[in-house]
This record gives structure tokens, C-alpha cells and sequence, in this order.
């Protein structure tokens, strides 16, 4: 797994996808993990796409698994097979220079508050000090980030010691599995769209992205297991109450970060389907597969069919 600064989301809280690949390392277990059905440690869900003759795949991801997580299953190896291009949320996630950079950019500002004023109390200034202490290589200089850069910095932080590989997720291996055999790799979105989704958040919204983030940081090892699970059983009800449940509170935090990217995507699904010939492998995050609003259920909505195979 490549070291250095790794954006994740709280498991309460969704937020984008900014992990950074490593391509010899992703390769590498593609090679050596061609592995019989009973080998197989997690089963996430998948979907069939069609209309006519036209058909994809729609894969839900999470952006880093334990080490030697094992979830390209027969199903999902058969889809990537039939289809000729690979859709990301995002690429040029390989540069991890470039994407630091662009962070650098938008995540810091002048003149803001400290850091400590920014959370709601005195317990949750305690629960970041302690943080800071752990990690100080990761949150130095916090007070100089804006609230949701720093909500995102807390977030990988918390997630330094739990032993999981963004080398072994889907991003990664896919991209490269479809780079090796010729097939183009494109993106829903670009990094600074994505982090620039941030920059339209109220202040008072990224403070509460901050605040979760910060109390979620010491119960990170049990909040990641259940997401995992979830996501490795192909339990969407449970993705769901993760995912979506806590944004109940902050509704406009759900309508920038999911349904508003869940309509934009569909809609672009939608016209490349119709206007463009091929099959994709489309693979997002897996918190856009859940609930009223999921891209899939949007693109039910404009009249395409949609099979679950895994």
C-alpha cells in the first residue's frame, strides 16, 4: 500500500472517493489472487444495466479492505470480461503528487478560527487533541486547513491503524486489470470537483462533518467492520442505515455529497448507454447504491432494466 496521505470517509458520514492507487502492487494481487469460488472472502453486490441490446455493469466499492481481502468472484471477473471500458468515479488518482496538491489548494485558507472553536464543546476539543497526539505527522497544522479539509484529515488519521490496503479495493485493481488488457479507464468526475463539492458546503455543515469525524475517530475499528461487512455481504439494508441514516440530520450535506452526484451520474450513464456503442464496468462508491435515490434506482426511473447478479 502506497504511504502518505489517503482520503477516506467516516463511516458515518459519506464523503467522496480520493484514494490513491499503486500500480505495481494492485497488479501484483490481481496475478496471485485468481482464486477458486471457495477462496473467496467477500461477495459485494453487483448489477446488470440493459435496454435492448445495450447493457453494463454497476458495482458497488469501498475504498480500502483489510490485505488480502479476496472480491473479484466469478461474477464480477465474468462482467469485466464482457465489458470494454472501465468507468471511475474519478481517475488520475495514481498521482498522489497531484492530488495532494490539489487538496493543498482547496482545503487551506487564511484567517480562519481555531480549530477548537470550530467543534461544538470542550469534549470534542479533548477527543482531537488526543488525535493530534497520535498522529501528528497526519494533523499538523490543522487550524490552517478550512472545516471540511480538516474533517477529511481527521478521517484518514483515524484510519492509520486499522490495516487496510487502498492497493487491494476496487479502484485500484480494476483500473489497472482493465489498463492491462487495453480498455480505457474514464471518470464520472474530476479531484477537484469532487473536493470542490466542499467549497459549496455552509460553514456550518463542515463543522458538522468536522465534529462526526472527530467522535468517530476513536471507535474506528468497530464502525469499519460493519461497514466492511455490509459491503463484503452485500447487505444493502445495513449500507444504507450507514451511509444514509446519520445525513438525516444534515439535509443539505446529503443532497451536495449523494443525491445530487447520484442524479448527475445517472444522467451521464444514461447518455453514454444511448449515444455510444460498448459494454462499461461502472464501479462507484458503494454508498451511491443505496436507497430511494441510488444511481441505479435513477436509471430505473429512465427506463432501463436493472438485475442484481451478485
Amino acid at each position: 500500500m502506497r504511504t502518505g496521505l489517503r482520503f477516506s470517509w467516516s463511516p458515518r458520514f459519506f464523503l467522496p472517493t480520493l484514494a490513491l492507487l499503486a500500480a505495481l502492487a494492485a497488479l501484483g494481487w490481481w496475478v496471485g489472487h485468481r482464486s477458486a469460488d471457495a477462496d473467496i472472502t467477500a461477495r459485494p453486490a453487483l448489477w446488470r444495466i440493459s435496454n435492448g441490446d445495450k447493457q453494463a455493469y454497476l458495482f458497488g466499492t469501498i475504498h480500502a479492505v483489510p490485505r488480502g481481502e479476496r472480491w473479484l468472484s466469478p461474477d464480477i471477473a465474468r462482467a469485466i470480461a464482457r465489458s470494454d471500458v472501465l468507468i471511475l468515479e474519478v481517475t488520475g488518482l495514481d498521482s498522489e503528487r497531484r492530488t495532494r496538491a490539489t487538496f493543498e489548494r482547496l482545503g487551506r485558507s487564511s484567517g480562519l478560527p481555531d480549530i477548537d472553536a470550530r467543534l461544538e464543546n470542550d469534549a470534542d476539543a479533548k477527543l482531537l487533541a488526543d488525535l493530534e497526539e497520535r498522529h501528528p505527522a497526519v494533523l499538523r497544522n490543522l487550524g490552517g486547513y478550512e472545516s471540511w479539509a480538516a474533517a477529511l484529515l481527521v478521517n484518514a488519521a483515524a484510519s492509520a491503524n486499522l490495516a487496510l490496503s487502498t492497493d487491494n479495493a476496487g479502484e485500484a485493481v480494476l483500473g489497472h486489470m482493465f489498463s492491462a488488457a487495453g480498455k480505457p479507464v474514464e471518470g464520472l468526475e474530476t479531484i477537484e470537483g469532487q473536493l470542490g463539492l466542499f467549497d459549496t458546503l455552509s460553514e456550518a455543515d463542515q463543522r458538522q462533518l468536522l465534529a462526526q469525524a472527530v467522535r468517530d475517530a476513536g471507535d474506528a475499528p468497530r464502525l469499519y467492520r460493519i461497514l466492511h461487512d455490509a459491503w463484503a455481504n452485500g447487505d444493502l439494508a445495513t449500507l444504507e442505515r450507514q451511509f444514509l441514516a446519520p445525513l438525516a440530520r444534515t439535509p443539505m450535506l446529503r443532497q451536495i455529497l449523494v443525491d445530487a452526484r447520484n442524479r448527475s451520474w445517472s444522467a451521464l450513464i444514461d447518455k453514454r448507454l444511448r449515444t455510444r456503442p460498448g459494454v462499461p464496468f461502472i464501479a462507484v462508491g458503494a454508498g451511491h447504491l443505496v436507497g430511494a435515490q441510488s444511481v441505479q434506482a435513477r436509471l430505473a426511473a429512465l427506463g432501463w432494466h436493472i438485475e442484481r447478479v451478485q
